[in-house]
């Protein structure tokens, strides 16, 4: 069950935080349950999403100190379609795609 917060708080407590525009990541993050949510006056803002000391937020009003490329983030959302689409179970599709996820965090952070 997530959470509603602030970016305050989202802010700090993790040093790196990847903002995300809505549905970029849909596919990547598809076995991962957001941590917390935020609002804004229209409504529902962003979902946060925590890997130990980063957090990804993603939604109509993503926030953060690192922005990945459209580029990147296509790359990575077509293979974890990929990954989605092939015939493993969910336990397979949750291991591979963490696996990815990692590989999308460490390149992002070294940019």
């Amino acid at each position: 069950m997530k959470f509603r917060t602030t970016q305050k708080e989202v802010k700090s407590g993790y040093r790196n935080i990847i903002s995300v525009p809505y549905c970029a990541l849909q596919s990547l993050l598809k076995c991962e349950d957001a941590i917390a949510y935020t609002v804004r006056v229209e409504g529902w803002g962003a979902d946060v999403y925590a890997f130990g000391d980063v957090a990804i937020v993603t939604g109509y009003a993503p926030f953060g100190n690192i922005r990945s490329s459209y580029e990147i983030n296509q790359r990575y959302e077509k293979r974890a379609q990929e990954i989605a689409n092939g015939i493993y179970d969910w336990e397979e599709k949750k291991t591979l795609l963490a696996g990815l996820i990692a590989e999308y965090i460490k390149e992002v952070i070294q940019k």
